[in-house]
């Protein structure tokens, strides 16, 4: 078959999980950010010793992007925007995801949906998109509320980290210390609180996520109609359809495929309306 006729020998892993893939500009929409176990400097759970400083936050896996020429039960084969071609054994895969479109109107209150968008106060947000979970998929995701910095930092009442000198018209600081020592509207200034939420649905209109300890978040759209919803489930290859958008995370590159720690289809048509074959 000709899709197993690359010459791995003159391919390294830079050029698989970057410039064989990188020019398809699909986004890639909700992706998680630094949690709980993040600490108060959001780095690493590990001092570094040497220096007496914590690290700073690990750099982003690096993703590519590809489209599906041929699947059966064992393989899965990407095509670039060059027109390369990569095989990618299904045993080579640790976590299959699934994204498929869906609706506010699908929702129930056994959903459970992620939201990350900007803190507009009194527990509301406002963003473009939310995930939604169904099923055994909620498995997924856990219960989650917390509010997060412009670096993906998790938002703390004192940061040891912060040791620079401000006043009042010292508009990056006030930024960096996140607008609580010197409030500013996020509408006026761009102070980049955001809230990352995951619950149950309460109620579609408006939009309301469960949150734990009794509560719950309004999640609002920036104008009306503007809120963009993607299911996603676990997944394999029989998922997968000639033409079908995918995201990759590879980790390595063998003679026989590529090992991704994550592989993600993005599908046309709602999880309900598809068939597999």
């Amino acid at each position: 078959m000709a899709y197993f006729g690359v010459n791995w020998k003159r391919l390294g892993l830079a050029l698989v999980v970057s410039a064989a893939f990188a020019a398809l500009p699909v986004p890639a929409r909700a992706q998680r950010l630094a949690g709980a176990n993040a600490n108060a400097n959001a780095g690493n759970n590990e001092i570094d010793v040497a220096d007496h400083v914590t690290p700073l936050p690990p750099t982003p896996p690096q993703g590519a992007w590809g489209e599906v020429i041929m699947a059966n039960a064992k393989w899965i084969v990407i095509q670039n925007h060059q027109g390369q071609q990569f095989p990618v054994a299904m045993d080579a895969v640790t976590q299959f995801l699934v994204r498929w479109p869906s609706a506010l109107n699908a929702l129930t209150n056994e959903s459970v949906v992620e939201a990350i968008g900007m803190d507009m106060g009194s527990n509301t947000m406002r963003t473009d998109h939310v995930d939604v979970f169904e099923g055994s998929d909620r498995s997924l995701v856990d219960p989650l509320y917390v509010r997060v910095l412009p670096n993906n930092r998790v938002d703390t009442a004192v940061d040891p980290g912060f040791n620079r000198f401000m006043n009042a018209f010292d508009i990056g600081s006030q930024n960096l210390l996140y607008g609580w020592a010197y409030p500013v509207n996020p509408d006026d200034a761009g102070a980049p609180i955001r809230l990352h939420v995951v619950g149950n649905v309460l109620g579609i209109n408006p939009l309301r996520v469960a949150l734990p300890g009794n509560n719950f978040s309004n999640v609002l759209p920036p104008e009306p109609g503007a809120l963009t919803v993607t299911q996603i489930t676990r997944g394999n290859s029989s998922f997968a359809e000639k033409g079908d958008i995918v995201f990759l995370m590879p980790t390595a590159l063998t003679t026989r495929s590529v090992t991704l720690s994550q592989l993600v289809l993005y599908k046309k048509i709602p999880f309900r309306q598809f068939r597999l074959p």
